[in-house]
């Protein structure tokens, strides 16, 4: 087999399109095994009569990831090689690591029907069909000059002058008895995070596609996080029934600008939000990712965002359509009939919406002109656990291209450098 590889071509636009992401799309299927590589392959003889995935949204960045699988063998027992592979952290500043471990995944553990099993590490191909790679000539990130190597989620060959994909792989030799079959697997790893993504957890359920009913007879999902989350989740998968909230929580239905077909839940700790399905043939990854991706009016140095105004006056914050009604925060979050309101696009640099401290900013100084050597006029201080809120009246860039907000403090109108500051589309 050859190792397909990519050109040494890459776009900038493409390399800066993220911030920092520790990102691993997992998943779990049977694979024909030589030595340290693996190729996916189909079973004809195991079905998954059921899995149960869990997933715990950590308070300390990582996700806690428990798998229960139930197996049915319709044949003489046989030994199958199953693997989970983990897509390489991209734009974290992480080196390679040949022996196929993983960065950010920790306390990785299989129970077959009751017996810890030992697993093996291994570096595969992601080039469609896994094939073996020569990590004498294969390098990554950490091994060769970062002039070469421009992304860390690639491998370099310098013979060829040629880039491939790759995966971490966790695999191990599952000794399937005739009939039932169980299969328990726990990890955590360290949460993707980016530009106006708090969180991030993909999550790819395609392999078990390749077990002999091409489906799993049975599926569940269970969400649950260890501190007030609100998450949104990709909706393409789970068209076929509603989403279950152990307090009863409204889930929303919206369509978001960028990820499309979304579920919208809220989680406090100790929450449980799940779905089931008979038959589930999964055909893409799941996502589960942070509401403030919604927020796109309040990230770091956002200067405009959509306001719903409703037919008395009420002012709500936009963060998505959801069909005939638009999705809207204020206190709470909820929906408007859109034949009753209509929406407006608000500019701090047209003196319009809010601004409030950051939270770590415990004060600040208002100057009389946009500039660090401009007479202080007053302080603003951020002593309460709810920020003060106060009127925008522009937004300014000095001749360092520095940026400033345009405020009136007590009669006092100045200027307060944007670093120290969030803008608001509305008041909360």
């Amino acid at each position: 087999m050859s190792t397909k590889v990519m050109q040494h071509k890459f776009t900038l636009s493409l390399i800066l399109l993220f911030a920092i992401v520790h990102a691993l799309v997992a998943n779990d299927g049977v694979y024909f095994t030589s030595g340290s590589f693996l190729v996916p392959v189909m079973e004809t003889n195991i079905s998954v009569t059921k899995e149960v995935l869990e997933i715990t949204l950590c308070k300390d960045g990582y996700a806690d990831v428990a798998v229960d699988y139930t197996f049915y063998n319709n044949t003489d027992e046989k030994t199958v090689t199953m693997a989970f592979e983990a897509a390489p952290p991209y734009n974290a500043d992480t080196h390679f690591n040949p022996k196929g471990i993983h960065p950010y995944v920790k306390n990785f553990t299989v129970l077959f029907n009751g017996k810890k099993l030992q697993y093996r590490n291994a570096v595969v191909a992601e080039d469609g069909d896994f094939s073996p790679l020569n990590l004498m000539q294969w390098k990554g990130y950490g091994e060769v000059p970062d002039s070469l190597l421009p992304v860390d989620d690639v491998l370099y060959n310098a013979a060829c002058d040629s880039f491939c994909s790759f995966s971490y792989a966790y695999y191990f030799d599952a000794p399937f008895k005739k009939g039932v079959n169980k299969v328990r697997h726990t990890y955590r790893y360290k949460m993707s995070y980016g530009i106006g993504r708090e969180f991030e957890v993909p999550y790819s359920l395609t392999p078990a596609t390749r077990w002999a009913n091409l489906k799993i007879d049975n599926f569940t999902l269970r969400i649950k996080a260890e501190d007030t989350r609100e998450i949104i989740l990709n909706d393409s998968l789970f068209h076929n029934a509603p989403f279950k909230h152990t307090r009863s929580y409204e889930t929303f239905q919206i369509q978001d600008e960028i990820y499309g077909e979304c579920i919208f839940a809220e989680l406090m700790k100790g929450d449980v939000l799940e779905w089931y399905s008979k038959d589930f043939s999964p055909k893409g990854i799941m996502c589960i990712l942070s509401a403030s991706t919604l927020r796109r009016g309040i990230f770091d140095y956002a200067i405009s965002g959509k306001v719903v105004i409703d037919k008395e006056g009420g002012e709500f914050r936009y963060l998505a359509d959801s069909g005939s009604n638009y999705f809207v925060e204020a206190q709470d979050y909820g929906l408007i009939p859109k034949a009753d309101a209509r929406v407006e696009e608000r500019e701090a640099g047209k003196g319009q919406g809010f601004v409030f401290l950051r939270n770590q900013i415990k004060k600040a100084n208002v100057r009389q002109e946009p500039s660090k050597q401009s007479k202080v006029l007053c302080t603003v201080s951020n002593d309460g656990e709810i920020s003060e809120y106060y009127p925008c009246l522009g937004y300014t860039q000095d001749k360092s291209y520095n940026s400033w907000y345009k405020v009136n403090i007590n009669g006092k109108t100045g200027y307060i450098s944007a670093k120290l500051l969030l803008w608001d589309s509305i008041r909360l």
